[in-house]
């Protein structure tokens, strides 16, 4: 008899499909004190289950839950789910309680927080749960928080002012990932944002996720000092936001997204933001706002539809000195008394895409302000839109327009059917049509039914000029 000792190989420590990492349950009828997070004896507090939560764990939400403190972790990567087929709603409470940090000493943190220490990466990835901020903030002054020594231990260094930033919010100082799975919705941001990523943070809203107000019809702030306003439903600085084909920003009171520096790649459908002038920026800028070197693009999933909403605010997209690339397939519609594209500063703006159904006496495309370089690729489409002063509006210096594309079918109440350029700078704007364009069957009640040349130079190196 010849007996064989050995270890069983780790596949067979669990069956093929399960995770051997242990899951935690959290109900509203748990206990923080007694329970050990398993299924029978739950914690009672999102903010323990994250503590207790080892990396790679899975928390499943029970029931309803109401939170009054943050539910912070570091250093690890966590999924948050509803347990079984129903979806749970986690509410943010009154009286949330301040926490302290080094970086910020004692202040208002967002329901959720996923943070790093001594260079690990953290995760967290949300599928088949709402969290409902109902609209509600701490603090009074709309505006970054500051930094501090992290020596306070009241709140002196004026933090406790600030308002909370988000739902949730990340600060991660290497690449660390927030994924808005399927099934999750984020609801009624009440402080800086729904969703706040600096540094080496990364969002992502996969297919099937939706962030939305349903209570709130009002953005205010106050008038301290510094104050700027709320920044929009997601709020980025210096990092990356993606939005996939299927994902959905709606409803929202104020602004979509505003990149404060980093990089956002929008392929899902932005509707129906109303704007408020209580935003950062007021409301330039209202689905998205691009400042500080941001790169903005548009995917050819991406649509931005206000399904003729009254809007009036200054632009749905705002691109101020920063780059924009807007793929063939994408489209921008539907909105009254707005710009489709204001182009502000140095900016670069290659557009393939389509912008349509807008109605008022704005613009389309809006330039001005600097040395812009803007491209109408082959595919561009701006075509049966109600404008003011020009389809497309100049006004800068040093600017070069090239159009491959279609300008089509516009009405303008003023002049310039399809282009303005109402450029009153020393070194003009060089505008250029190139073979396949066209700017057919536009209309201005004064001058320039096709295209107004007030001061610049616009050159048909080839293309069609027509009716």
């Amino acid at each position: 008899l010849v007996l064989v000792f050995g270890l069983l190989p780790a596949t067979a420590l669990a069956a093929e499909g399960e995770s051997t990492t242990p899951a935690v349950y959290v109900s509203s009828a748990g206990d923080d004190t007694n329970g050990n997070g398993s299924e029978d004896k739950p914690f009672a507090t999102l903010a323990k289950a994250v503590g207790e939560a080892v990396d790679g764990a899975t928390i499943y939400v029970m029931s309803d839950l109401t939170m009054t403190s943050c539910a912070r972790f570091y250093n690890k990567s966590l999924t948050i789910t509803s347990l079984g087929d129903a979806t749970y709603t986690i509410t943010r409470g009154d009286n949330f309680a301040q926490q302290q940090d080094n970086a910020r000493s004692w202040y208002n943190p967002a329901m959720v927080e996923v943070q790093t220490t001594g260079g690990v990466g953290a995760g967290l990835t949300l599928t088949n749960i709402i969290l409902d901020d109902a609209g509600k903030h701490e603090g009074t002054v709309f505006a970054q928080a500051v930094s501090d020594d992290g020596t306070s231990t009241s709140d002196t260094s004026g933090n406790t002012d600030y308002v909370q930033d988000a739902i949730i919010a990340s600060n991660a100082t290497v690449p660390s990932r927030i994924t808005l799975g399927d099934g999750t919705v984020l609801r009624n941001f009440g402080g800086m944002s729904a969703v706040r990523i600096t540094d080496q943070a990364q969002l992502v809203m996969a297919e099937g996720s939706i962030i939305e107000d349903t209570t709130v019809t009002d953005r205010t702030k106050g008038e301290a000092q510094g104050e700027v306003g709320p920044a929009g439903a997601i709020w980025i600085q210096g990092s990356s936001f993606t939005m996939n084909a299927g994902a959905v920003i709606r409803n929202i009171i104020g602004r979509a997204v505003y990149a404060d520096g980093g990089t956002a790649t929008v392929g899902g459908a932005i509707n129906d933001i109303k704007p408020d002038r209580d935003m950062w920026q007021k409301t330039n800028g209202i689905a998205i706002h691009l400042r500080n070197q941001a790169i903005g693009t548009l995917n050819s999933t991406c649509s931005i539809d206000n399904q003729n909403t009254k809007v009036g605010g200054e632009s749905i997209i705002c691109s101020n000195a920063c780059d924009l690339t807007v793929y063939d397939g994408a489209v921008i519609k539907n909105a009254t008394q707005t710009k489709g594209i204001a182009a502000l500063g140095a900016c670069r703006v290659d557009f393939d895409g389509e912008i349509t159904g807008l109605v008022g006496n704005s613009n389309a495309l809006n330039l001005q302000n600097g040395e812009f370089n803007v491209t109408l690729g082959k595919n561009a489409n701006i075509h049966d839109n109600q404008t003011g002063y020009g389809t497309i509006y100049i006004q800068a210096q040093n600017g070069k327009l090239d159009i491959y594309g279609k300008i089509n079918n516009n009405t303008a109440s003023d002049r310039g059917g399809a282009i303005a350029m109402g450029n009153n700078f020393q070194y003009p704007t060089i505008v250029t049509m190139y073979d396949g364009a066209e700017i057919c069957n536009n209309y201005s009640a004064q001058t320039g039914g096709g295209v107004m040349v007030s001061v610049g130079t616009f050159t048909m190196k080839g293309g069609t000029i027509s009716n």
